[in-house]
């Protein structure tokens, strides 16, 4: 704990040093500090752990608290981030922005990126599609319509370099959003990353971590993935429709997969990578 708190080595021996006088045993406090010293350790140690042993999963239909209570109003005030590799952006990630939208006061979308590493479409690129998307009323179910209008105005899409747990606490976010298919079957792979976001900040940032929520899709896009929309703009693996100009790729059946308003674009990008 004194390693966390203590911004420098001399506070840090400092402090140690009053630690040692305060246990040793010649010392009053002796008894009373050991016990104290071991719940305080304890304590934040195991929320952590209950964290990556037991995540929060926000399984469909999602829930919105009622319209004028305490935790409706409480939330329209924080800030979350949902991050993803959005490689494409598609109709699963979409619906959940504007889930998480209605709910919370501001909503960061956030694209990580690796200086190190070379992209076949650049995060940049893959930023420009989502915020195209999100600026459009397009739903996949005429029922939706009155719902989605008017909704993402308090989305805004990051390329963020580092750390994204970082570049959220600068934001001043509350919570952390993952998007998973379910937990079954992606739950392996991001309790990897969970781990990462919270020990991460503990041992770099000497900072607590932000929780992680993990949102579970709509079961009507849980088959509609980045992977299968690049197969078929890389592939042309069309069923429906004449292929577009762009390649080998039908944007017709593109739109069962992300907006129409960005299929030509996804297409473009997708197939010259």
């Amino acid at each position: 704990a004194l390693v966390f708190f203590s911004p420098n080595c001399a506070q840090f021996s400092s402090h140690f040093h009053h630690l040692q006088k305060m246990i040793s045993p010649s010392s009053p406090f002796r008894h009373i500090i050991i016990p104290i010293s071991a719940i305080v350790l304890f304590i934040p140690i195991g929320i952590l752990i209950s964290r990556i042993l037991f995540p929060t999963i926000l399984s469909y239909p999602w829930k919105m608290p009622p319209e004028n209570s305490r935790q409706r109003k409480r939330e329209k005030k924080i800030t979350v981030v949902l991050a993803g590799s959005f490689n494409p952006p598609h109709w699963g990630h979409l619906v959940m922005i504007r889930y998480l939208s209605e709910r919370y006061g501001r909503v960061i979308c956030c694209i990580g990126v690796n200086p190190s590493k070379k992209y076949d479409v650049t995060p940049q690129t893959r930023a420009q599609l989502l915020k195209e998307m999100l600026t459009s009323n397009e739903t996949n179910d005429e029922k939706e319509k009155n719902a989605v209008a008017g909704t993402c105005k308090n989305v805004q899409v990051e390329v963020v370099t580092g750390y994204i747990w970082r570049y959220a606490r600068k934001q001043r976010a509350s919570l952390f959003f993952r998007g998973i298919r379910t937990w079954e079957a992606d739950g392996a792979e991001e309790r990897n990353l969970q781990i990462l976001n919270t020990w991460g900040p503990l041992l770099l940032g000497r900072i607590w971590p932000i929780n992680t929520l993990f949102l579970e899709g709509d079961p009507r896009f849980r088959t509609v993935s980045s992977t299968l929309i690049r197969k078929i703009c890389t592939h042309g693996q069309s069923r429906y429709g004449k292929p577009s100009e762009v390649g080998d790729c039908s944007v017709n059946e593109l739109t069962k997969f992300v907006p129409r308003c960005v299929a030509d674009k996804v297409a473009e990008a997708y197939v010259k990578s």
